[in-house]
């Protein structure tokens, strides 16, 4: 097991839950205080204890630890000071205790049902509707740019129609990544084959732009939330949490087809990809990390 994760997205709050259940709870930030002396010391042991006056920042002491200090008498030079956490030392911490007692799930991964924690690796990559329209917009705007000042009523007509039809494609694809939580995709890297989808917050990622996880393989520690085997069929909607969900399939089909065919303009073609089929497992992700 890898002991020192370096996390592109770590869900704190579940962190801290998980850990405040195993450790029946945290305690207030206490100061560890030891001292040094030539003359004879009485060594004693203060149990290790976890401050969380800030999720954000460093956290105070240890878990489930002791910590030792020496209480000393005459003369004694006594120093003060604090040990501390981080939000992925913690995650560690974590991690390691759910792997001892044997609770991960790390094979047969079709098999686990909602609740469980599952740890895989996996290939992962944004949404492909959310990317994909992201691109486009990026190109589509980069090119009105370089239009030059229209000289007559009907270039300026144009350029005027160019820039509403912008406007509206800015709208569609600022709704459809600020509706509901972000998904990822990705295609487990082993010998059981099925694709994943990730339901992430955006609070807790490195980079809201992902593009430190785009085309990246990483692992995955979260909980299962559904599980969809080939023989049961079925799929994952990529747009069931926004307003587009409630569009049927001839009328989204019809939206994208305007996308097709652009490598006769000079572009890739896209793959407007709305579903993933089975066997694919929904996960709720702790951390992805490497």
């Amino acid at each position: 097991m890898n002991k020192y994760p370096i996390p592109f997205y770590l869900n704190q709050k579940f962190v801290f839950d998980i850990i405040a259940i195993a450790e029946d709870g945290f305690s207030s930030i206490q100061t560890i205080k030891s001292s040094d002396t030539a003359e004879n010391s009485k060594e004693n042991r203060i149990k290790g204890e976890v401050g969380l006056n800030n999720v954000f920042a460093f956290l105070g002491v240890s878990i489930g630890g002791d910590n030792a200090n020496k209480r000393v008498q005459g003369n004694s030079r006594e120093l003060e000071f604090q040990k501390v956490h981080t939000p992925n030392s913690l995650f560690a911490k974590m991690r390691a205790s759910l792997t001892e007692t044997g609770i991960i799930r790390k094979e047969n991964f079709m098999q686990s049902s909602s609740g469980e924690f599952v740890e895989f690796k996996a290939i992962l990559r944004k949404n492909p509707i959310i990317d994909n329209l992201e691109s486009y917009f990026s190109i589509f705007r980069m090119a009105l740019s370089f239009d030059d000042k229209p000289q007559g009523k009907p270039q300026k007509q144009e350029q005027q129609n160019n820039r509403k039809m912008l406007e509206q494609f800015e709208g569609l694809v600022n709704q459809l990544k600020t509706e509901g939580s972000l998904d990822l995709v990705g295609e487990h890297l082993g010998e059981e084959a099925f694709s994943t989808v990730l339901t992430i917050d955006r609070d807790y990622l490195n980079d809201p732009s992902l593009s430190d996880i785009a085309d990246g393989e990483f692992t995955i520690l979260g909980k299962v939330i559904k599980v969809i085997n080939q023989e049961s069929g079925g799929s994952i909607n990529l747009l069931r949490k926004t307003s587009l969900s409630k569009v049927n399939d001839v009328l989204l089909s019809q939206m994208f087809s305007g996308f097709q065919n652009l490598d006769q303009h000079g572009l890739k073609n896209a793959d407007f990809k709305r579903e993933v089929e089975a066997p694919v497992i929904q996960v709720v992700p702790i951390a992805i990390f490497t």
